[in-house]
């Protein structure tokens, strides 16, 4: 219908009815080179549309500042002095907390709360901002609030303040908030779940999480590819190796997406297995495959594993393959930083000096970030102790002439 449009040539900003309709379209679907269109329209007219959708627009292209002119511009006194709508007023904040702003979004919400009675998802969207920050303290204190409006909470402020718990380490009141979410008939989904495992998992606590596991089978909700991952790389970090077999043979019989996270945490447990060619295999499978895009976090993780394996040499094999496999970003900055780390770790620092070469020209060609300046550092180091001082300052050199950083 979009596309419709566009050939039409309608001029959008004449229409209220047809704007703000076109604007709510292009914010459900992520629209932002249409949106950002639009908006640089909306800017040269007259027509004002529903603030609520400015704000949500202008929020969708993280465009903070200009949220805060539509909002001052229906506010202010001297302007149009409006006073805002609960709707409006949710959108402001879920704006301003998104962008990092939660002290300010409080402000906001101090400011209008007497006037613009606040509803539960005003209120979700401060505990989604504490959460964000870690404070899982002050998200339960807007959680205390809103119970003492006598509002109800909705799915996402449940989840959103569970996770917060988990994360902080209060796997017990994260439980217990499970326990007052199905009271008052709101149905944990499979995010609610895997906050609970994770936290359980952080805490080492891998028996606890698969206790959640069970439980949400036994409640009808499936499984997803985030919470195999996540009980999976707690399994793998026990060691719990038989266990992970049965969740990997679950996986692809229930049919979850394999993530290029959960190849990962394949590679590491096969590492830890002392199996190494196996995790070979699980990256080459995938690859030829060809049903996703192996990133390079992957490709560091591979690197890593045969260091685990006191097996430097197979970490520069694995870094010649990566750069051959199909359908794969192949290595990274930080793919060469690990590399050139581990090297110098086993003292072989004029491998470690090829690959930090290799990784600078590349740098130098815009294909991957410039190598950290800190393990460039160590490098250095370690080839003048070793007295190949000569590898450095051909390093140096070739860093410089691509006005690359340099120790």
């Amino acid at each position: 219908a979009l596309a419709v449009l566009d050939k039409s040539k309608v001029d959008v900003c004449k229409d209220e009815v047809l704007l703000n309709t076109v604007l709510d379209a292009c914010i459900h679907l992520k629209d932002t080179r249409r949106l950002a269109n639009i908006l640089r329209q909306f800017e040269r007219a007259t027509l004002k549309p529903s603030v609520h959708l400015l704000i949500k627009a202008y929020a969708c292209l993280k465009q903070t500042k200009k949220c805060w002119t539509v909002w001052h511009e229906m506010t202010d006194k001297h302007q149009r002095g409006l006073i805002p709508s609960d709707v409006a007023l949710s959108c402001m904040l879920d704006a301003i907390v998104s962008s990092g702003q939660v002290e300010d979004a409080v402000c906001l919400f101090e400011q209008w709360r007497l006037v613009v009675p606040p509803n539960t998802i005003i209120f979700s969207n401060l505990i989604k901002g504490f959460a964000a920050l870690g404070d899982a303290e002050r998200a339960m204190d807007m959680y205390g609030k809103l119970k003492s409006q006598g509002l109800s909470m909705n799915l996402v402020a449940y989840s959103t303040l569970i996770d917060a718990q988990a994360r902080a380490g209060n796997i017990e009141k994260a439980n217990d908030l499970l326990e007052c979410m199905e009271k008052d008939g709101v149905k944990p989904n499979t995010v609610t779940y895997s906050s609970l495992v994770k936290g359980h998992c952080l805490k080492g606590d891998l028996d606890g999480a698969l206790q959640v596991f069970e439980n949400m089978v036994c409640k009808g909700v499936k499984a997803d590819t985030v919470m195999y991952n996540t009980i999976l790389d707690g399994a793998v970090r026990a060691s719990r190796f038989t266990l992970c077999d049965q969740l990997i043979q679950e996986m692809r019989k229930t049919g979850a997406e394999v993530s290029n996270f959960t190849l990962s945490i394949m590679v590491k447990m096969w590492g830890k297995r002392k199996q190494l060619e196996k995790a070979f295999e699980e990256v080459r499978k995938y690859s030829k495959a060809g049903t996703m895009q192996l990133d390079s976090k992957l490709c560091t993780c591979l690197i890593s594993a045969c260091f685990h394996n006191g097996a430097p040499n197979k970490a520069l094999e694995a870094l010649e393959e990566i750069k051959s496999l199909a359908h794969c970003d192949g290595p990274d900055a930080g793919t060469y930083e690990q590399l050139i780390e581990q090297l110098v770790k086993v003292r072989q620092s004029q491998e470690a000096a090829l690959v930090a070469l290799e990784g600078s020209a590349m740098a130098a060609r815009g294909s991957i970030k410039a190598l950290n300046t800190s393990v460039l550092r160590l490098l250095q180091r370690h080839l003048v102790q070793s007295g190949h001082s000569h590898l450095w300052n051909k390093l140096k050199d070739q860093l410089q002439d691509a006005q690359l950083p340099t120790p």
